[in-house]
């Protein structure tokens, strides 16, 4: 039966990726907005792979968690389009200007028609009382870092057929007796009788065990080009 073999070719996803830093100042001031889904300051739009992004930021937390947390969110405002992203969010340390994650989350969708556009799934981004006092906080300012990766669809190449490499037919036996017949790359040679039969080594210790311990194994008695003489014969 005649079959065929086809190859297809998946390419790395292509991504785009961009930071955005929300700075929050007078951070104190901003206390006692409530915790209903309202009660947030959104940042500035960014772009990421085509898609504009934001930052929402409930100073008492989100859905009663307000006593013990902030929440923080990255929000796909695009509209009607799924996005496919990872988002690590992070608090900048104030002293130093260097960021900690603080929640990372990896490749999933983002549904701007769903509760999936926002990440997070949480309200609980960090204790209050781990920022207060801290060096994320210092002269009443929290700089919120978000880092954006938008995966977009990868890259599958046309099927095409298959490339078989042909291997040439093992032909070790034809190549071996060409060499026995046509007299050439002889290693070894007996003296029988007061006459030499001259021969190749490996052949010798294929057909013959004995031989394999006199040429190559701890008995050897010859080396390449040296003469064996067989007595009694």
């Amino acid at each position: 039966m005649k079959t065929c073999k086809t190859v297809s070719t998946c390419t790395p996803l292509e991504e785009a990726q961009g930071t955005h830093m929300f700075d929050i100042l007078g951070y104190s001031k901003h206390r006692g907005m409530g915790h209903d889904r309202d009660s947030y300051i959104r940042s500035g739009f960014f772009t990421v792979g085509g898609h504009n992004w934001a930052i929402s930021f409930f100073p008492d937390g989100f859905s009663g968690y307000g006593q013990d947390y902030i929440s923080v969110y990255l929000v796909l405002v695009s509209h009607r389009t799924k996005v496919r992203a990872s988002c690590d969010m992070r608090l900048v340390d104030q002293y130093t200007g260097c960021s900690f994650s603080v929640h990372n989350i990896g490749p999933r969708i983002f549904n701007p028609a769903d509760t999936t556009r926002v990440a997070p799934q949480t309200p609980c981004f960090i204790r209050r009382d781990e920022i207060e006092g801290s060096a994320y906080l210092r002269d009443d300012r929290l700089t919120i870092e978000c880092v954006v990766t938008v995966f977009k669809k990868p890259h599958v190449s046309e099927t095409k057929p298959f490339r078989v490499i042909d291997m040439p037919p093992a032909d070790m036996t034809e190549h071996v007796a060409k060499l026995l017949e046509e007299k050439k790359g002889f290693d070894v040679s007996f003296i029988v009788g007061g006459g030499t039969i001259e021969a190749h080594r490996f052949v010798l210790a294929m057909q013959s065990p004995v031989f394999k311990a006199e040429l190559y194994g701890s008995m050897r008695e010859a080396r390449p080009g040296q003469c064996i003489t067989i007595k009694d014969m």
